[in-house]
């Protein structure tokens, strides 16, 4: 698990709580609109805004005051399951931002909490993208999240990765960006605006491990059989019979879920931000 050391100056900026006190109101789809492919705004219903995509079940789902509006309350048993249509954009991301605000309360022993999966019907574990949250002692104050993500045919197809931070602070709201970047093969996080430091073992991405020489970036993602959207949990425990106990229900909220389908500019990511911070109601 890669350990993320965090400058003061960073702690410092980014635990700030904004506010959108004398800011001009933006639309934060009007940022890196043509890359947009996916936008769930939880404002009381699951409907998913840019392909209209209602989610064929959402047992146990409710809304509660978020960061915009509504926002999705996670719980026992509570999740949304999207089936993709033929011509999605998102069963062939080569590249991908996923934006968010995110509340969660922390994570102890099992189970392991799922947040939003791009899956795989014939894979109920890993899929083709996934973000969920890992374990931590009892006594943490912060979050470990976990990215999974895919690139068929080559030795290291699932991409695994692992990063905590003092920042990622329990139950409040922050803002996530986490992206990879098909052209420099390097995934990065970015918190509230600016991007989160981390080290090589995060942030480059590989084909195969380091005894094969050459070694290939990893270069475009290639998904298989990409045909879902679950948020809210694991799918062995919505659809079938793997009822691991690790396997969890996300208990926190989350509201103004994007996905766009290429790595946005740190310059993009500050203006979403900024337009987020903007709309806050509540």
């Amino acid at each position: 698990m890669a350990g993320l050391l965090l400058s003061g100056a960073l702690l410092t900026s980014c635990e700030v709580e904004e506010d959108n006190n004398g800011l001009a109101r933006v639309d934060p789809n009007t940022i890196a609109t043509a890359n947009l492919v996916a936008h769930f705004p939880f404002d009381g219903n699951a409907v998913e805004r840019i392909a209209n995509l209602s989610p064929v079940v959402q047992p146990g789902v409710t809304f509660v005051p978020g960061r915009r509006n509504q926002a999705f309350q996670g719980a026992i048993n509570a999740h949304m399951r999207y089936n993709l249509p033929t011509g999605s954009p998102l069963r062939t991301l080569t590249s991908f931002s996923i934006a968010m605000w995110l509340r969660s309360p922390l994570v102890t022993g099992d189970p392991v909490p799922t947040i939003f999966e791009i899956g795989n019907s014939a894979d109920l574990f890993w899929g083709n993208l996934k973000i969920h949250l890992d374990r931590l002692p009892a006594t943490a104050d912060s979050l470990n999240l976990r990215v999974f993500f895919r690139k068929d045919g080559v030795p290291w197809s699932g991409q695994h990765i692992g990063f905590g931070s003092r920042l990622f602070t329990v139950d409040r709201w922050m803002h996530l960006v986490l992206q990879y970047d098909a052209v420099t093969s390097k995934f990065t996080i970015f918190l509230n605006g600016a991007r989160v430091p981390t080290n090589p073992g995060v942030e480059d991405r590989w084909a195969e491990g380091p005894d094969v020489t050459p070694r290939r970036p990893l270069g475009a993602l290639n998904f298989v059989n990409a045909d879902v959207i679950n948020i809210g949990a694991w799918r062995p425990r919505t659809e079938g019979p793997a009822l691991d106990p690790w396997m969890g229900w996300f208990r926190g909220n989350l509201d103004e879920l994007r996905v766009y389908s290429r790595a946005l500019t740190a310059t993009e990511v500050k203006s979403l931000y900024d337009a987020e911070v903007s709309q806050i109601t509540n």
